[in-house]
């Protein structure tokens, strides 16, 4: 009797003393971070419907708040560039004395990302409790025979899967991988899910940089849709191409694939039927919705991803499932998670609004502008090149398309809002494809077990440059054409 107490003292003693070392209040502050976070959300999506102006103000409370709490707890390279950018934009504002309301705006200013951004992880919810992983396993086991395929199914699901999920595509599609013998070969995997993410990025509603682009452009995302997607195509036929000739010139796997193939049942090909079918309507929920009603498209993505796990879960009668995720996984785990996100977000609205209130911003788009003598291609090319370059050295391409979007206007240029979201999407697309300083490098390098520079600028590097010179000359051909 006594032996067996002596355990259990043991193991209370150093509850006590982790207490001592203020572990309960770091979980206190990440559980406050989650409230905060999403209470910012129902506000600001209730306030779309109610227009209050206590609502209004306590959505700018909350995002303050979370702000605040997100800049202590980022880490890396969100933190650094949040500290800076916020740093020259809080300079800029009391340099020029700026009054309260221009301090409101640039908080304000990408809020509506932020709580998109809190908002879309609950779609995971149903993709990873659906049953959805043993069908796309199933799929890998009966199709995949070769590189060739292997890469088109990963950056297939990874496109797909991106446009539902965002940054949680990485771990997902890792783990279908799996039951892929060429899962192995961390480059080609490394690539097929970082250039199909890549796709997705340029066109998808859903994720943050077409939130923010279609913000700073002014672009409407329904006639936004069309070229983005074609754009997101051609970036992914370029990603095969460039792929299979890098592989050629690489030794074949030593690992064989499995010679008979595990059969895909009749309930597998339902379900993975299924999974297309319910993503599918999401797309078009978000786009007939935001073309109907005029809401913005990234408010009504916020709204679906709210309420389509809900819709999805009830029709799979797994609600019970639905409500333990809700707070197990996605309070605990998913939403103190986003800290360098939402510190990013909040660091470029600052800076943003910061260059165009101090007057400083138009001088980017004339320095721009001499350097390349008011022609709009090589304008196109020094701003996507600018944003990739930099981006390969370590500069997060949010950077570069906060100052381009914040200064340089559509009208000023001549050219439409939907080929200046264009200009900017490439530069954000193929930026985050070869920065190691990117949230898509950094999880697939650490899945890789390799550096991050190593997985973006020397492995993406030629596809960076190859995407990048193809959608210039799409881009330019589209705009001479008069299409955009």
């Amino acid at each position: 009797m006594l032996d067996s107490q002596r355990p259990r003292q043991r193991t209370a003693t150093p509850s006590v003393a982790q207490e001592g070392q203020g572990i309960p209040i770091r979980v206190k502050l990440s559980h406050l971070r989650a409230l905060l976070l999403f209470g910012l959300g129902i506000a600001y999506l209730s306030n779309l419907f109610v227009k209050s102006d206590v609502l209004g103000d306590l959505a700018l409370g909350l995002m303050i708040a979370v702000t605040v709490l997100c800049l202590a707890a980022s880490t890396g390279s969100s933190r650094l560039i949040s500290y800076l950018a916020f740093a020259v934009g809080i300079g800029l504002l009391l340099g020029y004395h700026a009054p309260w309301h221009v301090w409101t705006e640039g908080l304000e200013q990408n809020l509506y990302l932020v709580v998109m951004f809190s908002m879309v992880p609950l779609l995971r919810i149903p993709i990873r409790h659906g049953g959805y992983f043993e069908a796309l396993q199933s799929v890998f086991r009966r199709f995949v025979h070769s590189r060739s395929r292997f890469y088109v199914f990963v950056g297939g699901v990874s496109a797909f899967l991106g446009c539902i999920v965002n940054l949680a595509i990485v771990p997902l599609v890792y783990e279908v991988s799996r039951a892929s013998s060429y899962g192995r070969d961390k480059r080609l995997l490394s690539a097929a899910m970082t250039r199909g993410f890549t796709t997705a990025t340029i066109w998808a509603p859903t994720t943050a940089s077409i939130g923010l682009i279609m913000q700073l452009s002014g672009a409407q995302w329904v006639h936004f849709f069309p070229i983005g997607l074609a754009s997101g195509v051609l970036a992914g036929l370029v990603g095969y191409g460039i792929t299979m000739a890098e592989n050629r010139r690489r030794p074949a796997l030593d690992e064989a694939i499995e010679s008979e193939p595990s059969p895909l049942g009749h309930n597998n090909y339902g379900k993975f039927a299924e999974l297309c079918l319910f993503g599918a309507v999401l797309m078009t929920v978000i786009a007939v919705v935001s073309f109907v009603t005029g809401i913005n498209t990234i408010a009504v993505v916020s709204m679906a991803a709210l309420l389509f796990p809900i819709v999805w879960m009830g029709i799979l009668r797994r609600l019970p499932i639905l409500a333990r995720e809700f707070r197990h996984s996605y309070f605990t785990r998913t939403l103190p998670n986003l800290n360098g996100e939402v510190a990013l977000f909040a660091a470029a609205g600052i800076l943003t609004t910061a260059l165009s209130f101090s007057g400083l911003g138009r001088y980017i788009p004339q320095a721009l502008s001499g350097v390349v003598g008011g022609n709009i291609f090589l304008l196109t090319t020094a701003m996507i090149a600018a944003s990739v370059v930099l981006g390969a050295i370590g500069v997060h391409p949010i950077v570069m398309v906060a100052i381009f979007g914040g200064t340089v206007r559509a009208a000023t240029l001549g050219v439409s809002p939907v080929y200046m979201a264009m200009v900017l999407a490439i530069c954000w697309g193929i930026g985050i494809s070869v920065s190691p300083s990117s949230a898509t490098i950094i999880a697939a390098a650490g899945l890789a077990r390799e550096s991050p520079v190593r997985v973006g600028t020397r492995w993406n590097g030629i596809y960076a440059i190859v995407s990048a010179v193809t959608l210039i000359a799409f881009v330019t051909l589209l705009r001479l054409t008069g299409i955009v």
